[in-house]
């Protein structure tokens, strides 16, 4: 029922109501990010599912990104060519997609919903959303047409999304395959990252694997053997005392390991950050392993507030790491100061993309309020928000300053005057926050029934929002 009243909808003609906002790219750069409304997500959601399992599966996630590394690193052949295709999900075009998709799945109105729908989410007829899974689904499609064609040249190729690998027994071969990718891209409208693509021989890819390997191995052994200790058993009367040899687990090893990798890093990284324009090899290399480290120890003593706002500093896409980090944490007592210490230096920083913003209001609004200094100047920031010019934002400091008791009439009544039906339901959930918070608590003070009521009464969607809001 949902994909039939979806084909019949976007057939004619419906609006998707769309908000654009930016997420830094793993080195430089912003990545736009199309947000659309809820019911738009679950119905694009429900569409793309309807075909998947008539598409090769997704080349993402699981053991995925372990088997293509390995594919360059333990190749026979002589080069890799690694071909990597520029802001992939920014130029696929619908048409070419909606082709592939009838090929795939001899269902031409099928194929045309879908490309209906991506349609009302552009300007250009080109261009996926992301961030999802329904994208990614649709995003394989297109790239396999390039794999084909590769493979088609007698070429051994290994692809993890956008990212492809490719055996060559020569440097000529090498140019040449380059070559064919290239054209390959350019007939579905796509272009090569010409800093990303590149020929390079099997032993490099070797080489940096064995280092990053060998780089946790060195920390790995020097914990163990600092950490393995002897002590005297027997002797006395009845024989000779012994040494015995005990030796720490292999997860004590690892957890100290990674304490010496952080330890090193903030020891390295001042340097780094006093010359931002050179490359710091032993601090990128120690870098690359912090992810694993903040993983690691999880659930052990805090890492320093200093060491995780200076890897986002270094790195902005490891915000959202930071976040979950935190929200892993909120368990532990005694740590509340140190996490809105850490939110008011990382909100300070001026350094912060919409995404951003918005994994750090969602950690705002799961934290207790505490009488503190670095908890004031983050409420101040939140309050700053709600005139974001980014609607997503807006309605997502909404719901952190109604979790404070800190949402007014007046505020709400701006969020509305430029809200679409992309915030409208958050908005009617921050107001049913506030109602339940103040509830939960025997206070008065809450919002203007009017107000309310007006909300509640636009959709039914509105109203189950505010009722769930209500009850968090």
């Amino acid at each position: 029922m949902l994909v039939k009243w979806v084909r019949a909808s976007f057939t004619g003609g419906a609006n998707v109501p769309k908000e654009v906002i930016t997420m830094p790219k793993s080195r430089f750069g912003q990545r736009p990010i199309i947000l659309s409304s809820l019911p738009s997500r679950i119905l694009y959601q429900a569409l793309v599912s309807g075909i998947a399992s008539e598409l090769e599966p997704n080349s993402r996630g699981g053991e995925s990104w372990v088997r293509h590394e390995a594919f360059a690193e333990e190749s026979p052949s002589e080069y890799i060519v690694e071909v990597d295709i520029a802001a992939c999900y920014e130029f696929i075009d619908h048409e070419r997609l909606r082709e592939e998709l009838v090929t795939r799945t001899l269902d031409a109105g099928y194929a045309k919903s879908i490309t209906n729908y991506l349609e009302e989410c552009s300007t250009n007829r080109r261009g996926l959303p992301q961030l999802t899974t329904a994208s990614d689904i649709l995003a394989d499609v297109y790239l396999s047409i390039i794999e084909r064609q590769l493979m088609r040249q007698g070429l051994e190729v290994s692809r993890y999304a956008d990212d492809f690998f490719i055996r060559v027994d020569s440097w000529e071969r090498a140019n040449e395959t380059i070559e064919y990718a290239a054209e390959y891209a350019r007939n579905l409208g796509l272009i090569l990252s010409y800093e990303k693509t590149r020929a390079a021989r099997t032993l490099s890819f070797k080489k940096k694997a064995e280092s990053q390997r060998e780089l946790q191995k060195r920390y790995f052994d020097s914990e163990k053997e600092r950490m393995t200790f002897f002590h005297v058993a027997g002797g006395g009367r009845y024989g000779d005392a012994s040494l015995v040899e005990v030796l720490p687990s292999d997860v004590e090893t690892l957890k100290a390991s990674m304490w010496r990798v952080i330890s090193d890093w903030q020891a390295k990284s001042g340097s780094a950050r006093a010359h931002p324009d050179i490359e710091v090899h032993s601090e990128s290399s120690l870098r690359q392993l912090l992810p694993l480290a903040i993983s690691v120890l999880q659930d052990e003593k805090r890492i320093d507030n200093s060491i995780l706002s200076n890897l986002v500093t270094a790195e902005p896409i490891r915000l959202e790491r930071i976040c979950r980090y935190i929200l892993g944490r909120l368990s532990k007592t005694g740590e509340d100061e140190d996490n809105w210490k850490l939110l008011q230096s990382l909100t300070e920083s001026g350094r912060l993309s919409p995404w951003g913003r918005l994994w750090l209001l969602h950690v705002i609004g799961e934290l207790p309020e505490i009488d503190s200094r670095a908890f004031e100047r983050v409420q101040r920031w939140v309050q700053s928000q709600l005139a974001d010019r980014h609607e997503t934002v807006r309605a997502q400091a909404a719901w952190a300053a109604a979790t404070f008791r800190q949402l007014k009439d007046d505020q709400v009544y701006e969020l509305l005057r430029a809200a679409t039906p992309i915030t409208l339901p958050g908005i009617a959930a921050a107001m049913g926050r506030k109602a339940g918070v103040l509830s939960s608590e025997g206070r008065q003070g809450g919002l203007s029934k009017a107000l309310i009521s007006s909300v509640t009464s636009e959709s039914v969607l509105n109203k189950n929002a505010y009722e769930w809001g209500e009850k968090i």
